[in-house]
Parts: structure tokens; C-alpha cells; sequence
């Protein structure tokens, strides 16, 4: 019979996918069920330690330290349950983004949606507010309906957004504050294919035929190209495929993204042209090689703050040379997701892994907090209390629920007390 004693390991180095963060906190725990992660909150109240869970690492922010339990999932990771006929798939929390996506095309099955990294946890994808793109497709936390979770008094406590109301609407995301998430039930559709269409153009193409492109195709996102090298960063195909540009430098790498039923032929494939399942056309390959922020601008408002982080970059920073990544998402019912309640237009902008590219981040998050910007919670971003409640309606309603759920702060570390204490 497993006990509180038995998950608890001494302190294991663990680092992010960036190397930015790294810590070794007092005791790692690896539980393989629900019910030893259960213990492992029970051991860690004993010893009146904080607990920390991590996905695989993709968050930027200080979001996992913790000198006290640090939860690693990574051997939870397997399908609980299918139901075929709802469309459904419950999950546990070490599951990758591309696993599930794979595994629910072998049921006839696709996400929704989904962002283009798919090696991060879907819960960790889940918890930040990670997103894909498309006016009519709302971040992956949507596709959400129901979670089962270990509270900070080690009980276990089933949440769905039919049964839960409000205090499903804080969990949707909710940044690991409320508890262990040991397992997720997500809507999945049927499944579908992806007709995928990329090419680069000037500036004033891109913009100028912004809207017609976003409501004429499922999804539409650009990179803002300052230089033409500027591809190769983000391994983006820069020189492939077809352009209509007429300069090599300040462009647009755009793509379209349309589903097709899995049923139908695949269609007469064009230089710049990909056509797959969604599984495969949606991950694109990124290397860690890169400081991000990211920020979702009300989205009637998107054009105009482009248009000055454009003019900043060329004035002020003309040898940056990272792609600026640009992407709409629609509104979500959550408290404080990048888009609570709130259509968004979300604005990444990065710089190398080196000390000086805090003064240019810190300089666009200016700008753009000039426009009410929003932050992914998976990136690195400058807020404090006192923004987060200008910026968020239900910020305070956010802060209430999670003191009533865990009035101790068992799941607070130093970098989420200051913001949500």
C-alpha cells in the first residue's frame, strides 16, 4: 500500500524547455496513479511544504519553482477512456499535445484546435491559455468539460463545466493554483484533414487583406518578417515557398489553414501547399532558441498596435531579426485567460536568449499594455497585481475562488503569490 513516505524522492534538478528556469526543490515526487499524487499532497501538508506541478517544461515564467514538493507527471501519460459515440477522450496529465492529437486520429477523432507546438502537456497547454488560431477558435482550455484534481487537503474533486458554473469558468485556466490536475476530459470532433497553404508577401498585403483572409478560411496567422534571415529562427520556410512580395526584407510568411472531412480526396497539391491529417499539419518544428513574450490586444484594435511594434522594431531595434508571430483567438467563457470574454488578436514577439533583450521585451510589453495587452501565461510577462485587476473583470473574483479552494497556498510559488495571493 503506497504511502506519503513512498512518492517522496529527494530533490531532483529540473529545468524548462529554455534552460531559464531550473531548480531543485526539496522532495520530487512521480506518482503513476491518481491515488499517489494524492499522496504526495498529503506528505507535503504533513511537512507544511508548497506543491508545484510540471508539464513538460514549455512555460517561460517561474511557474513550476517551488522549494518545497515538485510533481512531475511524466509517467502519467495514457489514454483512461474513450467514449466514440460524445466524441470524448479523458486523458491523465502527462500526455503530450501531439500524443493525444495522434492517438484520437487511430478513433476517428481530432482536436479541435490546437497550438503549433504539440510537445507540451494539454494540461500544462490547458492551464496557460495556450491557443491555435482562427476567428471562430477559442484557446484549448474550451475544449475542456470536465478534470478530476487533488486539492490542497489531498482529497480528490471532480469539476465539469455542465455541474460546476463559475468555479469551472476559474479552473479552465487557472495556471495550477487550484490543485494536481490527475486527469482531463476533453470534446474532441470528428476527425479531418487539413489543407495547409503558406506563402510570404509585402506588409501592406497582409494587413490590407487581413480580414477577408481571417473570415474566408478556418485559420489565418502571419510572422512579420523584420529580415529575410529572420525565417530561419523560427524554421520557417523562407525561402521556399511562393511569394508574392515584392522586397526580401519586412514581409509577411502567411498560411491558411481548412479543414477537409477525412473522406475526401486530397486535392491537386502547389509549390507552398501541405495537406495531411490535422495531427500532422498543425505541429510545426521550433528550436528553443529564443526570450518570448506575448500579448493578446482587443481585437479591433490589432491593426493599429502591429502597425507601432512594426515602426518600434524598425526605429529603434533594426538588427533584431526574430519573426513576430501574430495569430487571432475568440473569446473563452475563463477569468483570466488572454481571452476572457474578450476577442484577441495575440502579438509574440521574442528576441535572442541574451541579458539585452529585457530592455527591447520591456519596451514592446509598454507599448502594447498601452492597448489593455493580455498575457499567454506560458510566457514571459511584466504584469503585477495592480495591472492584472485593471486588465481582468473577474480578477478578483479569480483571487476569492482561489482561496476558497486552497486558503493555505499550498499550490502558490513566488512568482504566482505576488500575482495572485
Amino acid at each position: 500500500m503506497t504511502t506519503e513516505v513512498d512518492v517522496l524522492q529527494p530533490g531532483a534538478l529540473w529545468w524548462n524547455w529554455f534552460g531559464e528556469q531550473y531548480f531543485v526543490p526539496r522532495y520530487t515526487a512521480r506518482p503513476r496513479t491518481e491515488e499517489e499524487a494524492r499522496h504526495a499532497v498529503l506528505a507535503a501538508r504533513k511537512l507544511k511544504l508548497p506543491v508545484r506541478a510540471s508539464g513538460a517544461g514549455h512555460s517561460n515564467p517561474a511557474v513550476v519553482p517551488t522549494p518545497g514538493v515538485h510533481v512531475d507527471f511524466d509517467g502519467m501519460r495514457d489514454v483512461i477512456s474513450v467514449d466514440r459515440e460524445k466524441l470524448q477522450v479523458t486523458i491523465q496529465p502527462g500526455m503530450r499535445v501531439g500524443e493525444v492529437s495522434r492517438y484520437l486520429r487511430t478513433v476517428g477523432m481530432s482536436l479541435n484546435n490546437q497550438g503549433d507546438i504539440d510537445t507540451q502537456t494539454v494540461v500544462g497547454a490547458i492551464a496557460t491559455g495556450t491557443h491555435g488560431a482562427g476567428i471562430t477558435l477559442p484557446c484549448m482550455s474550451m475544449q475542456m468539460i470536465a478534470a478530476r484534481i487533488v486539492t490542497a487537503d489531498g482529497d480528490f474533486l471532480d469539476l465539469s463545466a455542465e455541474k460546476d458554473g463559475e468555479l469551472f469558468r476559474a479552473f479552465r485556466c487557472s495556471i495550477g493554483l487550484f490543485g494536481l490536475v490527475v486527469s482531463v476530459t476533453l470534446q474532441a470532433v470528428p476527425s479531418y484533414n487539413i489543407h495547409k497553404i503558406s506563402w510570404n508577401a509585402d506588409v501592406e498585403d497582409c494587413i490590407g487583406g487581413l480580414h477577408q483572409r481571417l473570415e474566408t478560411n478556418r485559420t489565418f496567422w502571419f510572422f512579420w518578417l523584420p529580415v529575410k534571415k529572420s525565417a530561419e529562427l523560427y524554421v520557417l520556410p523562407g525561402g521556399v515557398v511562393p511569394s508574392t512580395a515584392t522586397r526580401e526584407n519586412d514581409i509577411c510568411h502567411m498560411r491558411v489553414y481548412n479543414a477537409v472531412p477525412v473522406d475526401e480526396a486530397a486535392p491537386a497539391l502547389k509549390e507552398g501547399e501541405q495537406f495531411d491529417h490535422s495531427s500532422v499539419i498543425f505541429p510545426n518544428p521550433y528550436i528553443p532558441n529564443f526570450r518570448e513574450i506575448e500579448y493578446a490586444v482587443p481585437f479591433g484594435r490589432f491593426e493599429e498596435a502591429f502597425a507601432e511594434v512594426r515602426h518600434l522594431f524598425q526605429t529603434k531595434y533594426p538588427e533584431a531579426l526574430y519573426p513576430v508571430e501574430c495569430r487571432p483567438v475568440k473569446a473563452d467563457d475563463s477569468y483570466i485567460s488572454a481571452y476572457a470574454e474578450r476577442d484577441g488578436y495575440a502579438l509574440s514577439i521574442s528576441g535572442p536568449l541574451e541579458f539585452e533583450t529585457w530592455g527591447m521585451l520591456k519596451e514592446m510589453d509598454a507599448l502594447l499594455d498601452r492597448y489593455d495587452a493580455r498575457p499567454h501565461w506560458g510566457k514571459h510577462h511584466f504584469m503585477s497585481a495592480e495591472r492584472l485587476e485593471r486588465i481582468y473583470p473577474r480578477y478578483d473574483d479569480f483571487k476569492r475562488t482561489r482561496r476558497e479552494i486552497d486558503p493555505d497556498g499550498v499550490f502558490l510559488n513566488d512568482h504566482l503569490r505576488s500575482l495572485f495571493a
